[in-house]
């Protein structure tokens, strides 16, 4: 009863909003064009977020319009949609701080992650990158390393066991269907927690464990970002009402709790339970793993919360928030991009084929030198075929493929790509109000035909063999002029580790097992 009237009480409050302000400022992109909607009340929203193919509606806009359009959001509201590189450029990486999130997606990711580096803003994020950056240095990198190659080499032996003894071969052909996405998520979740934090979730040793046990569930369910009309019309309240006004008290909870908001629930106080635990084991060792010149992530989050410096000070709460978004971000992201690689690859045969000789290449050589088997940073990166691949799975297969972002002030936005307005004036630049509302398509430009030539729809690593194509580029992104890892200050800090884990994984198995795909499975 006490839901119903707080849902009630909050509609009444937001109809008289949307009176005063919705009719004032709805319609500052009628300049541009774009498809017209059936819907005064939702839009295109619930359309452009149903669960389906990414990027299968906005190809064809972006034909009839152009990388840069208007399309309508609830209660009619004007979104400008870009998938514009030099548009990109200016929003993520020139004047990154001046286009937030907007405040349905702040509130959102906070209840995933709480106060972050994923979730803050403007000096807040400036604190946080700081007393994180020594965490992701080469030094760390190369533990890392040899912790993937650890965990990689446990799958395989866990593999051999369970779907390949001599009994099964015999019986089976010598194939077997593995879940690989099932298997992939347990290892990327083991490697995070012990290379970040010491901390043994046994996931690939199926051991009973909350946390992974939660996390297996927590992103399966249909999302508050779904295309359903209910969803529509809640986020659109949350983003448009003023602060003392949203369905959020002082931190971030609900004040009326979905399905969805009790998942998060039981996934915060799960996942701040185990970064405790983590921290008093470190604490009941003294404070040895906090002394400078040790630079593995927990060790750095111990001495932030420590130091005295304000710049790189973080509190207690924001260090379990921390460690609670790498848990999640650094092992689902990646263990999904890699599942998709080895998708494509399992289609292609003929590439397996390739990078099994590349790898044996670097391999034959290391031993007629006399050196260490074991593969470095530098091997993995001396394979182009193989990397090529990788870029391909990432620019095919983005993990985040929508940006929700909301300017600060007045701007104009510069287009590499010009577009035709309603009057038919050509426009290199886009006049752009505070307060406007702007979706960035990663998916989109991942595969925009003017950046990655006509076939982007297919599989085709060899475009990133061809230097004349990438030369003619936009610098955009922190890899291969990708938008998967994002751009500018708030680029993912971890990309690095998500290649070297992707690395890892793949040279590990493709020597060990030939991958292909059950043909009864629709994907």
């Amino acid at each position: 009863m006490d839901h119903l009237f707080s849902v009630t009480t909050f509609c009444i409050l937001y109809a008289l909003f949307v009176s005063t302000r919705f009719l004032s400022m709805r319609k500052s992109l009628k300049f541009l064009r774009g498809p017209s909607s059936t819907s005064w009340l939702f839009g295109h929203e619930h359309e452009f977020l149903k669960p389906v193919e990414a990027g299968q509606l906005s190809e064809s806009w972006i034909f009839e319009y152009g990388s840069a359009f208007r399309f309508d959001g609830p209660l009619g509201q004007d979104v400008l949609y870009l998938a514009d590189p030099k548009a990109f450029q200016h929003v993520l990486q020139t004047s990154s701080y001046h286009y937030p999130r907007t405040k349905d997606a702040k509130n959102f990711l906070r209840r995933v992650f709480g106060n972050s580096i994923v979730t803050v803003e403007g000096s807040a994020h400036q604190r946080h990158r700081k007393a994180l950056r020594p965490a992701f240095s080469a030094s760390q990198l190369k533990t890392f390393l040899s912790l993937a190659q650890k965990y990689t080499e446990c799958l395989v032996t866990k593999w051999q066991e369970q779907y390949f003894s001599a009994e099964r071969n015999c019986q089976e052909g010598g194939y077997h269907v593995i879940p690989m996405t099932t298997w992939i998520s347990k290892l990327a979740l083991d490697l995070i927690g012990e290379s970040a934090f010491g901390y043994k979730f046994g996931a690939l040793e199926n051991e009973v464990n909350t946390l992974s046990s939660i996390l297996r569930h927590l992103l399966c369910a249909p999302s508050f970002y779904s295309g359903r009309y209910p969803t529509t019309f809640f986020k659109a309240l949350l983003r448009e009402l003023p602060t003392d006004l949203t369905l959020y008290n002082s931190v971030n909870m609900p004040l009326v709790l979905t399905r969805e908001d009790e998942r998060f629930n039981t996934w915060m106080e799960a996942a701040e339970a185990a970064a405790k635990s983590v921290l008093q084991e470190r604490a009941e060792f003294g404070r040895q793993g906090a002394e400078e010149g040790n630079e593995d992530i927990l060790s750095i989050l111990v001495r932030s919360n420590n130091t005295q410096d304000p710049t790189k000070r973080l509190d207690e709460k924001e260090v379990l928030a921390q460690m609670v978004t790498l848990i999640l971000a650094g092992h689902e992201t990646t263990a999904g991009a890699t599942n998709w690689l080895l998708y494509e690859l399992s289609r292609h045969p003929e590439h397996q084929q390739r990078i099994l000789k590349e790898i044996y290449a670097i391999k034959s050589a290391k031993l007629d030198a006399g050196e260490d088997a074991s593969f470095t940073s530098h091997d993995y990166d001396s394979m182009p075929f193989f990397n090529a691949c990788i870029k391909e799975a990432l620019r095919m297969y983005p993990i985040a493929i929508i940006l929700n972002r909301s300017t600060d002030r007045d701007d104009v936005i510069p287009l590499s790509e010009p577009v035709i307005s309603t009057s038919g004036e050509i426009l290199t630049r886009i006049p752009v109000k505070k307060g406007q509302r702007v979706i960035i398509d990663v998916s989109s430009y991942n595969r925009l035909k003017s950046v990655w030539g006509e076939d982007t729809n297919k599989w085709n690593p060899e475009r990133f063999l061809n230097p004349k194509t990438l030369q003619q580029m936009t610098s955009l992104g922190v890899y291969a002029n990708l938008l998967t890892f994002s751009a500018g200050v708030r680029a993912c800090i971890g990309w690095r580790f998500a290649l070297q884990e992707m690395q890892a994984i793949i040279t590990g198995l493709i020597p060990m097992f030939e991958f292909s795909i059950d043909p009864t499975i629709d994907i």
